[in-house]
């Protein structure tokens, strides 16, 4: 029986490092041509609490670094002390999650309290394991430290972070009605408060930070066609 023959073959060589080598950028793009916001992750953001696995070093989720009232990136793992966001839309829903003590996770997302209702009753799931949960969503543009587009972003604000929100809402239509909702840059950071219970939490702080440049706006609004052709993503547990 013959034996195959192990050839020897030269492994091509590979540049390190984060910058696109010049002969690779004539063809960007390609490849990607099927993948649409669709087929993306959409990051996060959201607060670190007292007990917020992101600070806790024998959790999967730990993040070095990340300390109470930071903001923080699901995706990247970034935290930050504050950053500056562009609202592009909103919307509210209403999610569906599984109660801590009978497993967690994130069951569905939905138009009206009615659907989700009705979406439990057709799974034959148990209510009482079940939370509802109203949800405004703020979808945005994350910029970098230097202002500059950086990714497309949700943040996610039920609970205590409903009157944010509202509030939030309410500023960036009364900063001026004939601006665009895309046209205002905003600084989000964190801001302690406490429960009725008088137990300290961090909640959201939203402040007008300047009206966007021309490119940013251009890049913000394209943004914003694209976001409302697609469809809602799902909520990570």
């Amino acid at each position: 029986m013959a034996t195959a023959k192990s050839e020897s073959k030269s492994v091509a060589t590979f540049a390190a490092g984060d910058q696109l080598p010049a002969h690779l950028q004539k063809d960007a793009g390609q490849g990607n041509e099927n993948v649409g916001t669709d087929d993306l992750a959409i990051p996060r953001l959201d607060l670190i609490q007292q007990l917020s696995p992101q600070i806790d070093p024998n959790s999967p989720k730990f993040i070095e670094g990340a300390k109470l009232g930071h903001v923080f990136n699901s995706l990247t793992g970034d935290v930050y002390d504050f950053c500056f966001v562009i609202n592009l839309m909103y919307e509210n829903k209403w999610q569906i999650f599984k109660k801590r003590k009978f497993g967690g996770g994130f069951e569905g997302s939905f138009d009206t309290e009615r659907d989700a209702t009705e979406h439990l009753t057709a799974q034959n799931l148990p209510v009482d394991q079940y939370d509802v949960v109203d949800t405004a969503i703020h979808k945005c543009l994350l910029l970098d430290e230097n202002g500059k587009p950086d990714q497309p972003v949700l943040i996610y604000m039920s609970g205590s972070k409903q009157k944010v929100s509202k509030n939030w809402n309410s500023a960036i239509q009364l900063k001026d009605p004939r601006a665009a909702r895309f046209a205002s840059v905003w600084t989000l950071q964190s801001v302690q408060e406490k429960n009725r219970q008088g137990q300290p939490y961090q909640n959201y702080k939203c402040d007008f930070a300047g009206w966007a440049g021309e490119d940013l706006y251009v890049e913000a609004k394209g943004l914003y066609e694209g976001v409302t052709h697609q469809s809602q993503p799902t909520q990570a547990s």
